[in-house]
C-alpha cells in the first residue's frame, strides 16, 4: 500500500538532486555554471577579495548586468558591470573604478551573468584545493569512517583482541611505553585542537589584502638644436650646434628637437602624441605663439618631435608689439614648449602624464641665447604620481618575520596532520592490551608498578575500594605498588610495616571490572612471641612476562 508514495517521494528527491547538480555543474566539466573567485577592489563594496561568484549564460545581456569575460588586455577573467553597448560589443566598468575597461566583449565572449554571490567562498575553495588542507581532512574523514564502519565487526575484533591478550598485561609494548604513549596522545590531542583552531582562523582570513601605494610616471624630454649659418669667424664650419649662441643676422634654418621618453614601474598601454610649440613673452607680460611643430605619436613610450625656430621672425614680432604699445623695447624670452597628451595604466590604474618644462632662450635684436648652460636645462622631466591599489598576499608577523597566509595555512595543516598521526599512534599503543581495570591501572601508573612472581600479603590485609585509592596510599608512603598477575586475578598491593593495602581485580573475562574479591591467604607460620615479622626482600627473577620481582 505504501509502495506508490515511496516511489513518488524517492523520485522527487532524485529529481531535486539532479536539478541541483545540473544548476551548479561547472562549465569546465561540461556544465553551464562559471565559478569566479574575485580579487581586487574594482567591484567594491559588493564584492571583496576572496568572494565567490556564480554565473550562468543568458539569452541576452543588458545595461546593469554583472558579467564575466576573458580579457585580452589583462589576460585573465574579468567580472564587471555592463554600462553601455554598441555594434562593437559591450562597454564594462568596475563599480569602484573611474574608467572604462579597454575590452569590448561581445555576447558570444561573455561567460555568464551573476546569479549568486558567496562571501569568502573563493578563499575556502582555494584552501580546500591545497594539499596541506586536503591531507588533514582526509585523515579526519578516514578516522570518522573507521569509527562508524561495521560496528559488529569492530566488536568482534575487540573481543578477539582481548581474548588473545587475556592473560598478557601488554602485547608488544611495555607498560612504561604504553604510559608514555598515552601522555604523547594527550599532548598531541591538545596540539591538534590548537592547530585545528588556527586552521579555522586562517581559513576565515582572506589570503590577500589591498595595499595602497604611490608610483611615479616620468616623462623626460632631451632637447637639442642645430642649424646652418654663414661660415666665418663666428661659425667656422657654418654649423650651429646645441649650446651655441644663435646670432640672428648669421643663422639660417634653426631647428629644435626633443626626444620624449615615458617610463615608470608597471606601465602598460602607453599611447599619445608629442609636439613642440614656439612661444615668445615680453617683459611687460605680453606673449604669443610664434609657430607649432607637427605632433608625433609615441611608439614603445618614446617619440621625437621637432619645430623650426626663426629668431629673426620672432624679433620682428617683438618689435611690432613694442611699436603698437609704445613701450621701450627690450629683451624677451623665447621658449620651446613640449605639449604632450600621454595616457596609459600603471598596475591597472589609468594616468595622464604631465608635460616636462620648456627649453628657454633669451631673445634680443641681435641674438638668441640659451637661458641656462646647465645640462639639466636640456633634459627637463615631469613626475606624475599615480595612486595604485594593489592586491598583495596578506601576511602575519611571527617573531619579526612576515609569513604569508597561504604559507601559514600549509604549515598549520602539516602540524595538524602530524598531531593527528601522533594522537592515533599514541592512542593505539596506549590501548594495546586487555583494556580492563587492571590494564588501565598498569598503564596509568607504570612508573610506580613493580611486577612480582609471588606475593605474601602478611598478617594484616586491608582491601581498598578501587585502584586509585591504592595509588594514593602508595604516594602517601612513597612506595612501589606490587603487582602479581595470577591465573584468576590481578593483585595490587602496597606494603607498610604494620599492614598490606591490597586491591584485587578478577582475572576471568566475565568478571573483570567487578568490585574487589577477597583473596584466601594461608595463615602465617607461628613464630616465637619475641620474634619480629621480617619485611619482604625483593630478589630479581625471570618469568614469561619479562623481568619480575620475586618476594623471598
Amino acid at each position: 500500500m505504501n509502495s506508490v508514495p515511496r516511489v513518488v517521494s524517492t523520485s522527487a528527491v532524485v529529481a531535486l538532486v539532479l536539478a541541483t547538480v545540473w544548476l551548479f555543474w561547472p562549465s569546465g566539466l561540461g556544465g553551464g555554471t562559471t565559478y569566479v573567485s574575485t580579487h581586487g577592489i574594482s567591484m567594491e563594496p559588493r564584492f571583496h577579495t576572496g568572494d565567490l561568484a556564480l554565473l550562468t549564460p543568458a539569452d541576452g545581456y543588458s545595461v546593469g548586468d554583472i558579467v564575466a569575460y576573458h580579457s585580452d588586455a589583462l589576460h585573465t577573467i574579468v567580472m564587471h558591470r555592463i554600462v553601455s553597448g554598441d555594434a562593437h560589443g559591450f562597454v564594462t566598468r568596475g563599480d569602484n573604478n573611474g574608467w572604462l575597461d579597454q575590452d569590448r566583449p561581445t555576447e558570444d565572449q561573455i561567460l555568464g551573468r551573476l546569479f549568486l554571490r558567496v562571501p569568502h567562498g573563493g578563499s575556502v575553495l582555494g584552501a580546500l584545493r591545497s594539499p596541506g588542507v586536503l591531507l588533514p581532512l582526509a585523515g579526519v574523514l578516514a578516522a570518522v569512517l573507521g569509527a562508524l564502519h561495521d560496528p559488529r565487526g569492530r566488536r568482534t575484533r575487540r573481543w578477539l583482541r582481548r581474548h588473545r591478550a587475556a592473560r598478557s598485561p601488554a602485547r608488544g609494548h611495555t607498560m612504561s611505553t604504553r604510559g608514555r604513549a598515552r601522555q604523547v596522545a594527550l599532548g598531541a590531542g591538545a596540539v591538534a585542537l590548537a592547530a585545528a583552531a588556527c586552521c579555522g582562523v586562517l581559513l576565515a582570513m582572506p589570503p590577500t589584502e589591498t595595499k595602497t601605494s604611490t608610483l611615479s610616471v616620468t616623462e623626460e624630454s632631451q632637447f637639442s638644436y642645430a642649424g646652418t649659418a654663414v661660415a666665418g669667424t663666428t661659425y667656422p664650419t657654418g654649423a650651429i650646434t646645441t649650446g651655441d649662441t644663435v646670432w640672428n643676422r648669421l643663422a639660417k634654418n634653426l631647428t629644435v628637437s626633443a626626444t620624449t621618453t615615458v617610463s615608470g614601474p608597471g606601465l602598460s598601454g602607453v599611447a599619445g602624441s608629442v609636439r613642440l610649440d614656439v612661444r615668445i613673452a615680453a617683459g611687460d607680460g605680453w606673449s604669443a605663439v610664434v609657430n607649432t611643430g607637427p605632433a608625433v605619436d609615441l611608439e614603445a613610450g618614446k617619440a621625437t618631435a621637432a619645430v623650426a625656430v626663426d629668431a629673426g621672425a620672432a624679433a620682428a614680432l617683438l618689435r611690432r608689439h613694442y611699436a603698437e604699445t609704445g613701450a621701450a623695447s627690450g629683451s624677451a624670452t623665447l621658449t620651446v614648449v613640449p605639449v604632450s597628451q600621454v595616457t596609459g595604466t600603471v598596475a591597472g590604474t589609468a594616468f595622464t602624464a604631465a608635460s616636462p618644462a620648456a627649453l628657454a632662450f633669451t631673445l634680443d635684436e641681435m641674438s638668441l641665447r640659451p637661458a641656462s648652460t646647465e645640462a639639466s636645462a636640456l633634459a627637463p622631466s615631469a613626475q606624475t604620481p599615480v595612486t595604485v591599489h594593489e592586491v598583495a598576499p596578506r601576511t602575519l608577523t611571527v617573531l619579526q618575520a612576515s609569513v604569508p597566509i597561504p604559507v601559514a595555512r600549509k604549515f598549520m595543516s602539516v602540524v595538524l596532520l602530524l598531531s593527528l598521526l601522533a594522537l592515533g599512534a599514541g592512542a593505539w599503543i596506549g590501548r594495546t592490551g586487555r583494556g580492563d581495570v587492571s590494564d588501565r591501572f598498569l598503564v596509568r601508573h607504570a612508573d610506580r608498578i613493580l611486577p612480582v612472581a609471588s606475593f605474601d600479603p602478611g598478617a594484616t590485609v586491608i582491601d581498598v575500594a578501587d585502584a586509585e585509592s591504592l595509588h594514593r596510599v602508595a604516594e602517601r608512603f612513597d612506595s612501589l605498588v606490587l603487582h602479581h598477575a595470577g591465573p584468576d586475578e590481578d593483585v595490587f598491593a602496597v606494603r607498610d610495616i604494620d599492614a598490606t593495602y591490597r586491591f584485587v581485580v578478577p582475572g576471568s573475562a566475565g568478571r573483570r571490572g567487578l568490585p574487589p574479591v577477597p583473596v584466601q591467604v594461608s595463615p602465617p607460620d607461628p613464630q616465637p612471641a619475641d620474634a619480629t615479622t621480617p619485611l619482604p626482600r625483593v630478589v630479581p627473577g625471570t618469568t614469561r612476562g619479562g623481568l619480575w620481582g620475586q618476594v623471598a
